[in-house]
């Protein structure tokens, strides 16, 4: 029965392929998200590089704008902007849902032509199987990995760790910086002090030594001039 099958090698194929490769897309974006939510259970030294370059980004937009204004906003753009292949991740799983779609497509395409050739309907049966168990195949495979509920659970995670712990982080960084920066101006500032009054005790003890012979010549002319008149 299942020799009908091989009679379309071509479409058989594409149902294949079509059906497979949607299946795939859901498992790519389940593992991805997956990763990412063991991952987000230890932020501070994951090392996966999604959420490392949401914490910079986080990191680059809370020195900017000194504050971080809605981190919710923050995260849904981040989660959008994921991407597999260049192609981001909500695409990924509609895609999966038209190719779905397309074998479906083919498999009707096949019952048609072994229909215009002469096949009865217990011949075709195989195809109507295949389409079942696509079916039952893909939606299985979109429940166990329910790519909607993962990106819903990581975006709490990611907005708990990063209002909750890396935010403040970054607020005592800050202090920080401002304490420090002051403490230099301080000591740049006392620093700049004692060079100018070293500079003026220069200037006064070089200004003493130029008045010096002037001193000593009008001391000589006194002294001349106490003896001319005694």
């Amino acid at each position: 029965m299942f020799t009908i099958l091989l009679d379309h090698k071509l479409l058989t194929g594409l149902i294949s392929f079509f059906l497979l490769a949607s299946v795939l897309c859901q498992v790519i974006c389940g593992m991805i998200y997956h990763n990412m939510i063991s991952e987000s259970d230890n932020m501070p030294d994951t090392e996966n590089k999604l959420l490392k370059e949401c914490k910079q980004k986080y990191a680059s937009y809370f020195k900017v704008n000194g504050k971080m204004v809605n981190t919710d906003v923050f995260v849904d753009k981040f989660l959008q902007n994921i991407s597999f292949a260049k192609i981001h991740l909500s695409g990924i799983i509609h895609i999966s849902g038209q190719l779905m779609m397309l074998s479906i497509l083919v498999t009707g395409i096949s019952i048609f032509l072994s229909l215009a050739v002469g096949h009865t309907l217990f011949q075709i049966i195989p195809y109507y199987l295949v389409s079942i168990l696509g079916l039952y195949l893909y939606f299985s495979i979109s429940g166990i990995v329910d790519a909607q509920e993962k990106r819903r659970i990581l975006k709490t995670n990611l907005t708990d760790y990063l209002e909750n712990h890396y935010a403040p982080r970054l607020e005592t960084e800050k202090e920080n910086a401002m304490e420090e920066g002051i403490k230099k101006r301080e000591k740049y500032a006392k620093e700049y002090f004692k060079e100018e009054l070293r500079r003026k005790e220069q200037m006064e003890e070089k200004r003493e030594e130029e008045l010096q012979p002037a001193m000593n010549y009008q001391a000589e002319l006194e002294d001349l001039l106490e003896e001319f008149f005694a």
